[in-house]
This record gives structure tokens, sequence and C-alpha cells, in this order.
């Protein structure tokens, strides 16, 4: 790409943008094959993924060029395939995009725009043209405050281009349906009704797609907060274990000093009147390895964080729903601790044999973060009233045999402890709060519905968790519900995956 003498800038505060290529290949992402550096590089790797971002690195000096694994398989090419030089870039944007990604660019290097974003398309591997939104920032100057190197992402949004140009046809249709069907009032009554509907699905769509644009805005700023933690964490951590061997060590020599030369001269002494020594010698260590257990906290958060976003890459993946369990639970862990105004909340988990569940993990922690967050929600509002009441959290897992749908029944769901061939995993998350009147159990699961108070909740958590089960993963959820004793949610599913067409009969109750 040709680039104009750019203007001279006075940095604002250059990005610490780490090296992609030091990132860890992710056959090595596990928590063991990891130091708390890479952990941190693994969190930012991962948030990257999951929210659908490639990223690249521009010298424009020198117009070498890095392009990261996920920024090649947006297009469908391998590692090997794609040259890290810019005009790599170039031979694959199509030629019409590529005056106005240079007039972009030069407006932004100019300072007549405060970031680099553009709409382009790019030739796949497959030969066909991908929308693609690219968006970058530089982060480092030379000497005489002009760029030198630039990085940013790329995100495929070739699916909201097809949603919104589906939309204006549709709009379009709909408007020459209007006009055609204006001859008898009992068409009109008819047409209108179908429009209705019509325009109630367009709303959801593009509420959907907002939806979207916010989980990826969000993906990024997990990112951006990722790198910027990394490196003080990674530091802190690592340097209190030899500070607190150092502590040790000089607590030792002055307690040797104090054993062979008992009698101190008279400024020592002064200052010793003045520090409770004793105190100092068992607090400072105390505080050392508080410091410890703090860092270890922030590496269980990092790692929850990894979990919680896990990427399922278009294909089911065999996990351990127990562990993706847990991961949410640490995340919450804020909200279920005691608090000046309420007691804690206690979480009892009775978690079953379960075998590895064929699912897409990410989307099943979104469900179990969805479900929890509005069983604390109930519990806090009837704590407002109740402060006597413990607040509990109910969480059980168990398999049963294929034949059996404890969805489907309204008994009290027995602990199967039969022998027997088992397919179908049972999850309960259930809450001691005030319970949900009938008649808003029957409407719990359609969108933007909520019972919240306005900026508090969309209506989204339940409806886009039953998509998730029963369109996703062909399995079955229900609510179960009584005033005054709480609820539940029970989730059912197989432990494999089945054909679609073969159960959606099966799949709602």
């Amino acid at each position: 790409m040709h680039i104009e003498e750019p203007a001279t800038h006075k940095p604002e505060a250059p990005l610490s943008v780490q090296d992609s290529q030091s990132f860890p290949e992710s056959k090595d992402l596990s928590p063991e094959n990891l130091d708390p550096c890479q952990c941190s590089q693994a969190a930012l790797q991962m948030a990257l993924i999951a929210s659908g971002l490639g990223l690249w690195d521009w010298n424009l000096i020198t117009n070498k060029t890095y392009y990261d694994p996920q920024w090649k398989g947006i297009l469908g090419y391998g590692l090997d395939e794609i040259a890290h030089e810019h005009k790599s870039f170039e031979r694959l944007v199509h030629p019409q995009d590529l005056p106005r990604i240079r007039q972009v660019l030069h407006d932004y290097l100019q300072g007549c725009t405060p970031v680099f974003e553009v709409e382009l398309r790019m030739l796949t591997k497959s030969g066909e043209w991908k929308w693609i939104l690219a968006c970058g920032k530089v982060f480092q100057w030379d000497e005489s405050g002009k760029p030198v190197r630039m990085a940013g992402t790329h995100k495929d949004i070739s699916q909201d281009k097809a949603i919104a140009t589906q939309q204006y046809q549709l709009l379009e249709q709909l408007q020459r349906e209007i006009a055609q069907h204006q001859s008898t009032e009992d068409q009109v009554k008819e047409k209108s009704q179908q429009l209705e509907t019509t325009l109630e699905e367009l709303k959801y769509t593009q509420r959907q797609l907002l939806q979207n644009q916010k989980m990826a805005n969000l993906g990024q700023l997990v990112a951006d907060m990722a790198n910027e933690i990394n490196n003080p964490v990674s530091f802190i951590y690592g340097n209190l274990h030899p500070a607190s061997q150092y502590a040790e060590d000089l607590i030792r020599i002055i307690e040797l000093y104090q054993h062979y030369y008992p009698k101190p001269t008279p400024v020592i002494a002064l200052h010793l009147q003045c520090l409770d020594l004793s105190f100092v010698k068992t607090d400072f260590l105390k505080l050392l390895w508080s410091m410890r257990a703090g860092s270890e906290r922030v590496k269980e958060i990092v790692f929850a964080l990894r979990n919680f976003s896990t990427s399922d890459e278009g294909q089911m993946k065999k996990v351990d729903l127990h562990e993706g369990l847990d991961s949410v639970l640490r995340i919450l862990q804020h909200r279920l601790k005691e608090k000046p105004d309420r007691a804690r909340i206690e979480v009892i988990k009775d978690f079953g044999e379960l075998p590895l569940v064929e699912c897409y993990p990410g989307d099943l922690n979104q469900v179990f973060m969805n479900i929890l967050t509005n069983a604390i929600d109930a519990l806090e509002e009837r704590m407002k009233y109740d402060y006597s009441f413990p607040p509990k959290i109910f969480i059980h897992t168990e398999i049963v045999r294929s034949h059996l749908s404890l969805v489907n029944s309204n008994d009290i769901w027995p602990n199967n402890k039969q022998t027997g061939k088992k397919h179908k995993v049972i999850i309960r998350i259930s809450d001691n709060g005030q319970g949900i009147l009938p008649h808003i159990q029957r409407q719990m699961f359609e969108p933007f519905f909520t019972t919240k108070p306005v900026g508090k909740g969309k209506g989204l958590g339940l409806s886009i968790s039953r998509e998730i089960i029963v369109e996703k993963h062909q399995g079955k959820i229900k609510c179960n519900s009584k005033l005054g004793q709480g609820t539940e949610l029970i989730i059912e599913m197989n432990t494999t995956a089945r054909h679609y067409a073969a159960i959606r009969k099966h799949a709602s109750f």
C-alpha cells in the first residue's frame, strides 16, 4: 500500500502490544503447560478467538506485517499460505476497495480521524469475497513523532452484511405487497397481520445483531485488559516468593544478632523501643503471603475467564460440564460472598459421575451464567424483605437411562441408581427465593420478556438459553417453581450429539 508522508504526531500513550508471535499454540493452553505470564497471554488469545478477531501487526517502515493464525483462518488460509508482508494484504483486497482503504489510512495518519476503521472485501481461499471490518491504531512512533508501527484486528462481518441485505429486501418486498393489496379491506387486514409478525421478527433479528456487536466489543475489551494486566501481575507474582525468602533471611539474621549480642547499643535500643519488632517480624511475613494469596486469586480468575470464553470453532467438543459450572461460579464469586447489607449466598453442589458430554462448551457456559445470575437476583430480591432466611443455590447433576425424561415428568426426580445403559445428562439449578407466578412461567422463555426494572434486564437471557439447549444441542429445558419455596431450572441433554431432524419433534414440551 502506498503511504503518503504522514503527519507528525505527538505520542499520546503508546499501547503496550504484546508480540503476537509469542502466544502459545492452542494445543499448549492447558494450565499445567503454562507459566503465569503465558496464562495471561493465553487468556488474551482465547478472548480474541472467542470474539472472532484476527490480529495484525504492521511495520510502516519495512512494510513487514505479521498476521496471526486467526487472521488467516478467517479467509480459509493455512499458516504458511500467506506471507508476512503488506503486499499479501493488498493482493487479497477487492480492487474497488483499495482506493477507499488508502484514503481512510491517509486521513488517520494525518490526524483527521481518531482510529483507523474501514469495511472491505477480501478474497478467500475458496474464491469467494468476504466482508471484513478492519480496525487499527498506531502504537509506536520514532523520535520525530512519525508513526512506525500499527496493530489492529480483522473481523468477519459477512453474515451481518447478508442479514442487512436480507432485511432491506424484506422491507422492499413488504412495501410492494402493501401497495398491491390495498384493494379490499379483508386483504389489508390479513396482510397487516402477516406484516406485524414479520416486523417483529425483523426487530428481533436487529436486536440480536446489536447483542452480537456488544459481545464482540466486550471480547475486544477483555483482550485489551488482559494485555494491560499481563506484565504487572506476572511481575508481582514472580517476585513475591523471592521477596518472602529474603524477608525470612533478614529476620533470621536479626534473631541471630539478638541471640549473640543481647545488649544493643543505645541508638539501637532507642529504635527498638519505638518499634514492636516481634509484631513486625510476624506481620511482615503474613503480609507477603497474603499478597501471594491474592496473586493466586488473580490466576484463578484468568483461568475461569479462559474456560468461560472457550471458542467452539463451529464444532462440538467433549468436555466436563462440572468444569464449566465451576468456572462460572468462580466468575460470580463477588456476587455470592457476604456483603454489609446481606448474608453470603451458599452454593450446594451435588455433582454426579458424568461422562464427557459432546456440546458447544462456550454456549453452555453462557446458559449456566444466565441461570445462576437470575437465581442470585431472585435471592437478593427476597433478602430485601426477609433478613432471616439463609439464601441458597443448589446444583445437582446426574445421568439417567435414555428412555427416561425427567424434564417431562411432574413427579419428584429420583436419583437413578439402577444399572443399565445411560445416555441423558440432567442438570438442575435451583434457589430458595420467592418463586415465580404461573403466568410468568409461561412467558419467561419468550424473547424480551422480563420482570426486572428498566435498565437491569433485556429479557434475552432465558430466551437465548432455550435456543442454545433446544436448537443447538437438541435438548430440553424447563422451569418448576412454587411461591415461597423457590425456582428450579432443569436441563436435559444427550451425552453424544444426535441428528437434529431425528429428534426435532421431541425437543419441546
